[in-house]
């Protein structure tokens, strides 16, 4: 009975052995493998959702610029037109001398604007010192030479400084965002034109982002505001969205020029729960697009490779058992044989030679 625990010992002792070596190895290589496909997997779904992202950015800024560039083009003169002083006649009727002729032409240019860009709701000329010569709007009766001053105005300021300017966002009537655009007038930047400009479009285009199932887009201004939102319900609050995490981040970034924003990271979204949150920056205007997805939703393709590693591993554990135990069992044979002869030789039985065919060392020591 000794005799036979010994050898059940020295098998499962070989079978132990070769088994955490066979399996370590197994899990070694399986713990590298998932790492490395869970780090690719991971990076391409933030890839995925950091190019959304950036893609709703440039559109919104291509929006904004293009209303600029229209707006831009009423800042022509009289003297810049030759054919200023032949127009027709626009809805205040001015009709008198080379002035009357100007102010004709700039008030027409400002309802083309009206008519061609359905986002622009207002549109003012200031001369030089700030005094308001024209209003032009889409519901408010038009005025001329109001004389209101704008001087002390950073709309005026900034924009007679030959610089755009971009007001801070407000509400209008309470529910719909807008901003001030401010141009510089003439090629000695000594006139203004701004306009009042709605965020519709560009809440528009936020909602018609497919971020997914459960996904959503918005942006926030430059005092980390919600302006954009595909629920208008939500932009009537004009919330402070300052602590939120994933704004945080982005507000703290320093991205290299011609960058937009870094990576995504998963936080607590703006409609609750756990989200993955990409960001891109519209740098003109210190504006931020989010792109926000369900967590487990968003890293639902990780599964893949983790069943797909865990499968293999279990699939490699088993074959290690069973190999295991064939290795063991082969390498335990010869030594059992070899201790039975030495059991007979011991009890006096010398004309049984010890029969092994190993061609190793345990052979030797049984021809020995």
């Amino acid at each position: 009975m000794k005799t036979a625990g010994s050898r059940g010992r020295l098998f499962r002792k070989y079978v132990v052995v070769l088994l955490v070596l066979m399996g370590g190895v197994l899990m070694a290589s399986s713990l590298v493998e998932l790492y490395f496909s869970y780090r690719e997997t991971q990076r391409s779904i933030v890839r995925v959702e950091r190019a959304k992202a950036v893609a709703a950015a440039a559109g919104i800024e291509q929006l904004l610029t293009e209303i600029e560039q229209q707006v831009r083009e009423t800042t022509r003169t009289a003297s810049d037109d030759p054919d200023a002083s032949q127009v027709g006649q626009g809805r205040l009727g001015f009709r008198q001398g080379l002035g009357a002729a100007m102010a004709e032409q700039r008030e027409l240019d400002f309802l083309r604007v009206l008519r061609n860009v359905p986002a622009v709701s207002e549109l003012r000329h200031l001369d030089l010192a700030g005094k308001e010569q024209l209003r032009v709007s889409r519901l408010d009766p038009d005025v001329a030479g109001s004389q209101e001053d704008f001087s002390k105005s950073p709309k005026f300021l900034e924009a007679k400084g030959g610089k755009t300017y971009w007001s801070p966002v407000y509400l209008k009537n309470e529910a719909e965002p807008f901003v001030t655009l401010g141009v510089p007038v003439g090629k000695y930047a000594v006139e203004v034109t701004t306009a009042e400009v709605s965020l519709g479009p560009v809440i528009k285009l936020v909602t018609q982002i497919d971020v997914g199932p459960g996904g959503y887009a918005y942006v926030v201004d430059s005092r980390n505001r919600l302006v954009a939102h595909p629920d208008r319900g939500m932009l009537r609050e004009f919330r402070d969205l300052s602590g939120l995490s994933q704004v945080k981040a982005a507000r703290m970034e320093r991205p290299a020029p011609g960058d937009a924003g870094h990576a995504a990271v998963v936080a607590d979204g703006l409609s609750g729960g756990r989200v993955l949150a990409a960001h891109a920056a519209i740098p003109p205007l210190g504006w931020f697009v989010f792109v926000e997805r369900p967590a487990a939703d968003a890293y639902a393709p990780l599964r893949a490779p983790i069943i797909r590693s865990a499968v293999i591993f279990v699939l490699g554990l088993l074959l290690s058992i069973l190999a295991s135990l064939l290795l063991a069992r082969r390498m335990v044979a010869p030594i059992r044989v070899l201790q039975e002869g030495a059991t007979r030789i011991g009890a006096g039985t010398l004309d049984q030679p010890i029969q092994l065919r190993t061609g190793d060392e345990i052979e030797g020591l049984a021809v020995s």
